[in-house]
């Protein structure tokens, strides 16, 4: 076999950027800027970075569609131009709409990013075929654009293997000292520059193809009849069995069966397509019983994806979650009618109108973020009217406990929402700003201010109760333990102090707290007269705003000791111990040496 040349492969490289020049565009930049993140990720300003290869990722597929969408319709160079220009745009406007620090980037940011790729990936199959060419070409279209993905990946690995030995193998024998980070990006731009122009150099050039062209080879074939159509009956056997299961014991499905019926669906359609022209080349029966009798066969499988899901939502409400899974069974409940009744069979419709379902599940009224905080808006408020806490159209704070089961439930919606970015959305319900209820503004505190909101609503669940309690403890130590030092000249009167708890009073008392646990009381020989007080809350406050969110304090050397001013006398104070509710501002133990005068 001969080696292309190097003078071939730059030529093909060129012709690559002439024809996709935005492609390839996105192609450098979302190389460079992973390059970079793998070279300086531990350094600021990494998110512009990462928002930068997620653009340039999107724009591998919009980008791609434009230009086979352009030459479907014969437009000439500068129009193309100007379309991929238009796609590059779009990507620059859809930069600034993300927010990498958002507190809804895990549920609402990056799965609406994860719907926009999957639509440009849509877009890209569906490109040149929005006209009236034949069903026939596009399967074929899309086969070599599988076939070519499949291929390219392959030898990219191959590269990647080769060539990483190449660089372990100089690196040991001339110790060189190579850092380990050249390996990523040795990937990097296998995957990103030579994937890529592999794959758009092999790009179909036009989309009109001959029988030849369209006729399966062996790979395809023993794919499809000996790989597939096995594992899709095998998943149609357990979900059938399963379905048995149901009718004898007369139980509802669980949840997870969705999950199931979704992949017996993905990996059945796949094969649909993979096996939609395979019966004019073979006899196999199984075959063309599988073209036949699959959409009946997917059928009662939506049906029970709909009871299982259905239930769910009955139970607790819309999440993100179940609508996408309830909004996946209305797409597949579309394909079996279309395919059962439909004369023409069209698979086009199948990229097209998943397309469009996607869309709505990210974007606009109707999407999954949007359904699923009004749903978990309309549960919370039904619970806290359950349970009396509503006071006319305002909440009111504390209440009886409510059950456990509606406390889980109550802390499920608010960590719900805030996870959403929606607290909004009830914020109005409150007589007081959400913030002074809910002060953990981190991004990840999204169980704190929950659990704050449910704390103050007297509807917490143990658990959160609990969590709350420990949470809000402050322990306050030296950071070195061991001897104290210091000049307590002029001093008259000295105190051990060893306080926990509630005010003890006796007769060998000399200290104790205050009622309100935010003072230290000193008493007089009967053990009863208060002699002097000394405030503890500047301490606290300060102690609390060294601790921050960590629930301890370790007192660097010389903040062990507090200066405290009394009524009649001043005194210093040398913790060696202390422990007290930062929610409350009350001392729970206080170990030291406290001398007056």
């Amino acid at each position: 076999m001969k080696l292309p040349s190097l003078s071939f492969l730059l030529q093909a490289f060129v012709s690559v950027c002439r024809r996709f020049p935005a492609t390839m565009l996105c192609a450098a930049i979302g190389v460079t800027t992973l390059m970079v993140v793998i070279e300086y990720s531990n350094q600021t300003g990494g998110d512009a970075w990462v928002k930068t290869w997620m653009m340039a990722q999107l724009g591998l597929a919009l980008c791609t569609g434009l230009v086979a969408f352009a030459e479907s319709h014969n437009w000439a160079p500068p129009r193309n131009w100007a379309l991929q220009a238009g796609g590059l745009l779009i990507l620059a406007i859809y930069y600034f709409l993300i927010d990498l620090d958002a507190r809804n980037l895990e549920q609402v940011q990056l799965p609406r990013y994860a719907g926009m790729l999957a639509l440009a990936h849509l877009f890209a199959a569906a490109a040149p075929f929005l006209n009236r060419k034949p069903v026939a070409d596009f399967w074929e279209y899309n086969k070599q654009l599988f076939a070519n993905f499949v291929v390219g990946a392959v030898y990219t690995v191959i590269l990647f293997a080769g060539l990483s030995l190449a660089v372990f193998a100089v690196d040991e024998l001339f110790n060189l000292d190579i850092t380990n980070k050249i390996y990523g990006h040795l990937f990097v731009l296998l995957a990103g520059i030579f994937n890529t122009s592999f794959f758009l150099y092999h790009f179909p050039p036009a989309f009109q193809f001959s029988n030849r062209e369209r006729a399966y080879n062996i790979i395809f074939k023993n794919l499809c009849q000996y790989i597939l159509i096995p594992i899709v009956g095998l998943y149609f056997l357990i979900l059938y069995a399963y379905s048995v299961k149901i009718l004898v014991t007369w139980n509802l499905p669980h949840g997870w069966v969705s999950s199931l019926v979704l992949g017996f669906s993905i990996a059945g359609i796949f094969t649909y397509l993979i096996n939609y022209l395979l019966p004019e080349y073979t006899g196999n029966k199984i075959v063309h019983a599988y073209r036949r009798w699959f959409w009946w066969v997917l059928l009662p499988m939506v049906g029970l994806l709909f009871v299982a899901i259905g239930r769910r939502i009955s139970d607790y409400g819309v999440t993100d979650e179940r609508y996408f899974v309830a909004h996946a069974g209305v797409w597949l409940l579309a394909m079996c009618v279309y395919f059962l009744w439909s004369k023409t069979d069209n698979i086009k419709f199948i990229p097209i109108s998943l397309g469009l379902f996607i869309l709505v599940a990210v974007v606009g009224p109707l999407s999954a973020f949007r359904v699923s905080q009004r749903s978990q808006t309309t549960v919370l408020r039904g619970l806290l009217e359950k349970n009396g806490r509503f006071a006319g159209a305002e909440l009111k704070a504390g209440g009886t406990p409510v059950p456990a089961e509606d406390a889980d439930r109550i802390l499920s919606s608010l960590l719900f929402l805030d996870r959403q970015d929606a607290l909004d959305r009830i914020a109005s319900w409150f007589p007081v700003p959400l913030d002074s209820i809910a002060k953990d503004s981190t991004r990840y505190g999204h169980y704190q201010r929950a659990s704050a909101i449910a704390l103050w609503l007297n509807a917490a669940p143990e658990s959160a109760q609990a969590a709350a309690a420990a949470q809000r403890q402050i322990s306050v130590y030296p950071l070195q333990s061991g001897m104290m030092a210091g000049n307590i000249a002029g001093y008259r009167n000295f105190y051990r102090l060893e306080l926990y708890g509630e005010t003890r009073r006796g007769k060998d008392l000399k200290a104790i707290f205050s009622t309100d646990a935010q003072a230290i009381l000193l008493l007089g020989a009967d053990g009863k007269t208060v002699t002097d007080s000394f405030s503890l809350q500047p301490a606290m406050r300060a102690w609390l705003a060294a601790a921050g969110n960590q629930g301890h304090y370790s007192m660097p050397a010389g903040a062990e000791v507090v200066e405290l001013r009394g009524k009649k006398s001043a005194g210093r104070l040398y913790v060696q111990e202390a422990q007290f509710d930062g929610l409350k501002m009350e001392m729970r133990s206080l170990n030291g040496l406290l001398f007056v005068k």
